[in-house]
C-alpha cells in the first residue's frame, strides 16, 4: 500500500500546491483513493502533479463534514466525476466556527446526493484491509477541549461533539497504522479505539493531523507521552497538529517523528 500526502499546509517539493487542508491519495490492490480533498484550491494541481486522474479515484472517504476536508468535491462535481463517497452520516450537519463572537460557515458547500453517498455510523471493512472507524468513542475526555466549533441540528446551534469524525485503520504485521483527518475526537482515544477493535498488540504510526495547535502544554505534553509509551515506528505532524506541538513531539519522540508535506509518500 501507497500512501501520499495529497494536501497539506506544509510543502517542500516544487510544483505542488500547499493549503490550509488535507488529503491522502491511497493506493492499494491497484485502486485509488481519496481520504478527504482538502480545501479545493491544491487538489487538482496536485493530482496532475502526480499524474492522476481524477476518474480514476474509485472512491473518497470523508474524515469529518469542515470544509478544508471536503471543498474539493467541487472538482469532482465540476468533471462531473461522482465517485463513491463513505462517511459518517453527520457528515452534512451544518457547521460553524464561532471565535469573538464571529460565526463562519465551516462545512460542507456541496450537496453529497450526486455521489450516491453510502454512511456508516460504526466500524467497516473496505479495501486492502482498511477499516473505516466509524464514530470514536471518547473515552478520555481530557482531550475533549472547549472548543470553538457549533453545528447546526434542526435549526438548533450546539458544541459539535464529532460524531462524524472518523479515522481509517490499517493493521499490519508490525502494527497498527492510523489515519486521521483531524482527529477531533481526540488522537489518543482513536488510536485506543483502533487498537481495541483491529486487535492489534501495537502501534506502528500515525499519518495525519491531530488538531493539538491550540491545546495546552499539558495535554500536548500528556499526548507524546501516551504516545512514546506505545513505541510506534513513526508519528507524523501534519495539517493541524501545529509546529508548537510538533517541536513538543520531536524532543519527546525524537526521530520517530516526520514533519510532512505535499507529495511525502509513505509505503504500508
Amino acid at each position: 500500500m501507497k500512501i501520499t500526502v495529497l494536501v497539506d499546509n506544509y510543502i517542500t517539493k516544487r510544483n505542488f500546491i500547499a493549503e490550509h487542508g488535507f488529503s491522502l491519495l491511497i493506493e492499494t490492490n491497484g485502486k485509488k483513493i481519496l481520504f478527504d480533498t482538502g480545501q479545493g484550491y491544491a487538489l487538482k494541481n496536485n493530482l496532475d502533479v502526480l499524474g492522476i486522474n481524477v476518474c480514476n479515484i474509485r472512491y473518497i472517504i470523508l474524515s469529518h463534514g469542515h470544509d478544508d476536508h471536503t471543498g474539493g468535491l467541487k472538482f469532482f462535481i465540476e468533471e462531473k466525476v461522482f465517485s463513491r463517497i463513505i462517511a459518517h452520516p453527520d457528515v452534512v450537519f451544518p457547521k460553524y466556527k464561532i471565535e469573538s463572537g464571529k460565526k463562519e460557515n465551516i462545512g460542507l458547500k456541496y450537496s453529497l446526493d450526486v455521489f450516491h453517498p453510502e454512511f456508516f455510523k460504526g466500524l467497516r471493512a473496505l479495501d486492502g484491509k482498511i477499516v473505516f472507524s466509524g464514530e470514536v468513542p471518547k473515552v478520555n475526555r481530557w482531550e475533549l477541549e472547549e472548543t470553538k466549533y457549533f453545528r447546526k441540528v434542526n435549526d438548533n446551534l450546539e458544541q459539535d461533539p464529532f460524531t462524524d469524525d472518523v479515522s481509517l485503520f490499517i493493521p499490519t504485521d508490525k502494527g497498527l497504522v492510523v489515519l486521521t483527518g483531524c482527529a477531533h475526537s481526540g488522537i489518543i482515544n482513536i488510536v485506543q479505539y483502533g487498537l481495541k477493535v483491529t486487535h492489534s498488540d501495537r502501534l506502528r504510526g500515525i499519518i495525519g493531523g491531530m488538531h493539538l495547535k491550540s491545546a495546552s502544554q499539558k495535554r500536548i505534553e500528556r499526548t507524546v507521552s501516551i504516545l512514546n509509551d506505545l513505541n510506534p515506528e513513526f508519528i507524523t505532524i501534519s495539517h493541524c497538529t501545529g509546529l508548537e506541538a510538533g517541536v513538543v513531539f520531536k524532543s519527546g519522540l525524537k526521530d520517530k517523528v516526520i514533519f510532512t508535506s505535499v507529495g511525502m509518500s509513505f509505503f504500508i
